[in-house]
């Protein structure tokens, strides 16, 4: 069984250096990618283009712009069709997958960045046709963190949300404490930054070894009555916070939807 990369790119990456390298072949058409790639991982398999007819056996993963992912599936429809295919393009649909490959074995999955570091959230759904791959392409996205399975599609979209683009969210708010910190107090840039970040790992330690309390008595335990912690929440109050955040998850579950449809044709 060889595990065939449709895309050599971040999230790719982040995958194939993990598998058994005489398992994993990566397609990469751009030439100085691919050479690069070719540098960095000797030992593994890359090739500009798919010009072979996989077998039954093989995984294929599409790690392509949503965009690229029609005409990447016709460039490959002759050779896949009777393999498996894993998708971690956002917004694509298994209908639309298999629609242009010709394949009714589509697994669709939602990997997000910190899976570049062994640490990430992966959603993943299955059609019922692939029943025979299940366990391996959990024990591969497994590689890359915690794996969370779902029975409808729609919970794909709705996990680009929060976990996709979730780290975009923490990195944006760690972002604002650091310039409040030098706009406001006058920090340096980098003393500024290492505070910030032993403050959020402080924080996500708090919650790992305090299980048995919720986040909201572990903030409470901070928040003292008319304490100066108690005054920045309620600023945060005053502008609706958990609003603003259910929004921008919002905004985004409506645009992976947006591109379900506008690529279903």
């Amino acid at each position: 069984m060889k595990v065939i990369f449709i895309g050599g790119g971040n999230m790719a990456e982040a995958i194939f250096s993990r598998l058994n390298n005489d398992d994993v072949i990566v397609i990469q058409h751009n030439l100085q990618k691919l050479e690069k790639l070719k540098t960095k991982y000797p030992q593994i398999n890359f090739l500009q283009k798919l010009d072979f007819t996989t077998s039954p056996d093989d995984l294929i993963i599409l790690s392509i712009k949503p965009y690229d992912t029609k005409d990447a599936c016709m460039d490959i429809l002759q050779y896949t069709k009777n393999s498996t295919i894993i998708s971690i393009v956002s917004g694509i649909s298994c209908q639309a997958l298999s629609r242009w490959l010709d394949n009714s074995r589509i697994c669709r999955t939602m990997p997000n960045t910190p899976s570049q570091i062994g640490l990430g959230a992966t959603a993943i759904y299955f059609t019922p046709a692939i029943a025979d791959k299940q366990e391996h392409i959990l024990n591969i996205f497994k590689k890359l963190g915690k794996v969370y399975q779902f029975d409808d599609e729609d919970k794909i979209n709705q996990m680009t949300a929060m976990a996709g683009s979730g780290p975009a969210y923490v990195f944006y708010f760690i972002e604002a404490l650091i310039k409040s910190a030098v706009n406001q107090f006058g920090l340096s840039p980098e003393l500024a930054k290492e505070i910030t970040l032993q403050v959020v790992k402080g924080g996500l330690g708090m919650i790992e070894n305090n299980s048995s309390m919720t986040i909201e008595q572990l903030r409470g335990n901070v928040t003292s009555k008319k304490g100066t912690t108690e005054q920045a929440i309620k600023v945060l109050e005053t502008y609706n916070f958990n609003n603003i955040i259910a929004q921008a998850e919002l905004a985004c579950y409506n645009r992976a939807k947006e591109l379900s449809a506008a690529y279903k044709l």
